[in-house]
């Protein structure tokens, strides 16, 4: 017993701890189990951003690649992490329901195009850069091509009902977008109204899973149609500055 060890006549002093001292280290301490938790989180966020899917939606893009230049690689991953994240864009594949397993960049030096969609959605390619690769594309004009290539995801050839889904998506990708314009939405929005001759110098058509064009051969660079679209493409490149 306490009363065994101490002397007779002695004053003890008993220590003890106040609730509310007590209330406040076990609030801390919960901070700090907490803030080891989010370091986990967001240690491993950092590192993967740019390694996984934008979205959690069912439709949407599974994964990105940026082409492997040193100069402003990271630059080129965000602008296609930020298409990824585009409420726009998001809105039109929700609402046609599509998927697309890679986002890619497409080198400038590749193809005479600005883009391309191989196997409706196994892949999309965008031309991010321009040609001197010291800089890139004005984020707009790259998201108008890729609603043509989404487009590729129903209709391979460049017919009326591609043309007329093209319309549609760069007409919905304005609309639907309720981030720029607040909570409304309507058709009072501007949009880039594509014109047919346009297409052939976006892409050639739809590629299938060898990467020629569906419906006949991938052009080569001695090919007439090759020449061909590089005239659009800088007719293109003009309408759209």
């Amino acid at each position: 017993m306490i009363r065994d060890l101490v002397p007779n006549n002695s004053k003890v002093v008993v220590m003890g701890t106040p609730s509310a001292e007590l209330a406040s280290f076990q609030a801390l301490n919960a901070r700090r189990q907490i803030g080891r938790a989010n370091n986990l989180k967001y240690r491993a966020t950092s590192s993967d951003v740019y390694h996984t899917r934008a979205t959690t939606d069912e439709y949407g893009f599974d994964s990105f690649k940026e082409l492997n230049i040193a100069h402003r690689q990271r630059d080129a991953l965000q602008m296609l992490h930020r298409l990824g994240r585009d409420e726009g864009v998001r809105q039109v594949m929700r609402k046609h329901k599509y998927s697309v397993h890679l986002l890619r960049e497409l080198h400038p030096n590749e193809r005479t195009i600005l883009g391309y969609n191989r196997n409706r959605g196994e892949e999309i390619a965008l031309r991010l850069r321009t040609d001197d690769l010291e800089g890139f594309r004005d984020y707009e004009s790259v998201r108008r091509v890729l609603m043509h290539e989404l487009a590729h995801m129903v209709w391979d050839a460049h017919d009326d009902n591609f043309h007329k889904l093209n319309r549609e998506h760069c007409k919905e990708v304005v609309e639907l977008d309720w981030t720029v314009r607040g909570q409304t939405v309507g058709p009072q929005a501007e949009y880039y109204e594509p014109q047919p001759k346009e297409a052939e110098a976006v892409d050639g058509g739809s590629l299938a899973a060898s990467g020629f064009v569906l419906g006949g051969s991938a052009p080569s660079s001695s090919d007439s149609r090759d020449t061909m679209r590089e005239q659009t493409y800088s007719a293109y490149m003009r309408r759209a500055k």
